[in-house]
């Protein structure tokens, strides 16, 4: 396989998107480090920066309260792609170490995250196996900047993996079929320690077993294609401070049709039965009866073209109207858009470990076209690698808790001639039955090669938090809301009140513009500077930060 110029910028920009895409990592600006290529089936790139940056609101609080920092670290970041005729592999992050000197503290940031397929038999048994961990806020009203050292104690270190051995097995006529089993935990560790989580220190721990059994007629029929699915899982959230434990049991069987009109064009949707069982803490905020029954969905898939997709469908699922929608538009080889909706029902913490599932089976692809020789590119599996993380990641949250949640994402991302574009939209509704907390975001990101040596950027990124519950509530279910009602100073109505005094709708705003010049072929230095600004009706969630950050990097 040729090393072409898609590969390069495809895992360029995948360890770039999943190093600047997120609020723990967030100052991330050095330029890409050239791709290594040791093997025709491996490649990789890796950068190691030396910083210094200056806060002048280092935990962020308003007014008096307001403190300052300055900061030394030592940043790594990469990304590399691995593919064998039994193993294929992706794994992209940084991290970062930072000694804060007022506070006479060490920090430690990182997100990463990898994915892995393993082949036993071809064409019938594999073995997915994917792991991430990254800091995130505690909470979607947590104070966060674009400092990533900023408000540390309202971060938390979460760390998540997925092992799923399932058979696969495709036809002739490419009906397939596939039997699975996943097994995932998501470890949500409020120590700042990255060790903490291997003594059980930890809380809001999650657990999901999962089994699927699917069928796929592929090319059975002329123009009709049918997929039919039965599918289970168990879920469990630790429960913590006299919480008990949440759990959930769903069950689903469905049929999802695609009936081709044209070539092009189909009409397409599907039908089904839920059957969701609540215990624990969940039994009490869920209506089992509302959440379980029939659902469908109806709408339309089309092709156009060889470089666009799009389906978009509108049904009735856990009770309530959604849209389930995927499209997709390559405007040229360089320059593509992705969107999407859908309609779920399960733990926040359990979606951490779901972002690298459509990745196990496009790197599993990848490794397919790999052994019959084809000359391509990676672009396609980095992109399915970084969707969750340019997406959804800026501000995410853990929180106590399983939800109904309607979402939708946006993205348009390229390069042309010698600038680097992104845009990216997003939108949430989580409702947890005791309190609802609705998102709304985007952010856009340019960079731009000014000379041979210079490069200059900048980013804006916006994130709206509605979140809302009901005061009586809890002052019926205070342990819900993180009170310790053995407390002899716990007053319900006194701190339930206090509390929706830090609650309600905020708006953080964050800008960044910087520059870097190529001292070197491998050594670059850059400086910027980023501006953070939270907007509320509530005078109390209001504060803002600057910071300053110059740096020299090498690549590897």
């Amino acid at each position: 396989m040729k090393m072409t110029s898609g590969l390069r910028n495809a895992l360029l920009a995948g360890a770039a998107i999943s190093v600047t895409a997120g609020a723990a990592i967030a100052q991330v600006t050095s330029p890409n480090a050239p791709l290594k290529l040791t093997t025709d089936y491996f490649g990789y790139a890796a950068g190691v920066s030396v910083r210094a940056s200056y806060s002048d609101n280092i935990a962020l609080r308003r007014g008096p309260l307001e403190d300052d920092e300055y900061i030394l670290s030592t940043f790594l970041t990469g990304g590399a792609i691995y593919s064998s005729p039994r193993v294929t592999a992706i794994v992209l992050g940084d991290l970062d170490f930072s000694y804060l000197f007022d506070q006479s503290d060490l920090a430690i940031n990182q997100n990463i995250g990898a994915t892995s397929t393993f082949t036993g038999v071809d064409n019938w048994l594999y073995f997915d196996l994917s792991g991430s961990t990254s800091r995130q806020l505690i909470g979607d009203n947590a104070r966060f900047s674009g400092n990533i050292n900023a408000a540390r104690g309202q971060r938390a270190d979460v760390h998540a993996y997925s092992a799923s051995p399932y058979v696969f097995h495709q036809f002739a006529d490419q009906s397939s079929t596939e039997l699975r089993y996943r097994f995932s935990q998501v470890f949500v560790d409020q120590e700042t320690s990255p060790l903490a989580f291997l003594t059980g220190n930890s809380n809001n721990d999650s657990t999901t077993h999962e089994v699927l059994a699917q069928y796929d007629t592929g090319r059975a029929f002329n123009r009709l294609n049918l997929r039919f699915t039965a599918f289970g899982s168990d879920t469990t959230e630790d429960g913590f401070s006299g919480i008990p434990d949440f759990e959930y049991r769903q069950g689903m069987a469905s049929v999802e049709g695609r009936f081709y009109l044209t070539d092009s064009f189909a009409i397409s949707g599907a039908g089904g039965y839920d059957d969701v069982n609540t215990s624990g803490s969940a039994s009490l905020f869920f209506n089992d009866d509302v959440l379980s029954g029939g659902f469908w969905r109806a709408g339309f898939t089309a092709q156009p073209g060889p470089r666009s997709f799009v389906r978009l469908e509108y049904g009735k699922r856990y009770g309530d109207d959604f849209i389930d929608a995927q499209a997709r538009y390559a405007l040229s080889e360089r320059f593509v858009f992705n969107a999407g909706a859908s309609r779920t029902f399960r733990t926040r913490a359990q979606s951490v470990s779901s972002q690298f599932r459509a990745t196990q089976r496009q790197t599993l692809e990848f490794a397919d076209r790999l052994r019959e020789g084809a000359e391509l590119s990676a672009r396609g599996v980095i992109e399915s690698a970084n969707w969750y993380a340019n997406s959804l990641n800026f501000g995410r949250a853990q929180t106590t808790g399983v939800a109904v949640t309607d979402s939708a994402y946006a993205s348009l991302a390229g390069r042309f001639n010698r600038t680097d574009l992104s845009i990216n939209g997003y939108y949430s509704d989580d409702n947890f039955g005791y309190r609802q907390i609705e998102t709304i975001g985007g952010g856009f990101d340019l960079r731009r090669q000014l000379s041979r040596r210079l490069t200059g950027y900048g980013s804006i990124a916006y994130r709206r938090a509605d979140t809302a519950f009901d005061p009586a509530t809890c002052e019926a279910n205070p342990q819900f809301f993180g009170f310790d009602t053995t407390d002899p100073l716990f007053n319900a109505m006194t701190d339930c009140a206090n509390l929706a005094l830090q609650n309600g709708i905020t708006n953080t705003v964050i800008g960044k513009v910087g520059a870097s010049y190529a001292l070197y072929e491998n050594v670059s230095a850059f400086a910027e500077v980023s501006h953070t600004e939270r907007f509320a009706p509530n005078s109390l969630l209001e504060y803002n930060e600057n910071t300053a950050l110059v740096g020299v990097t090498l690549d590897f």
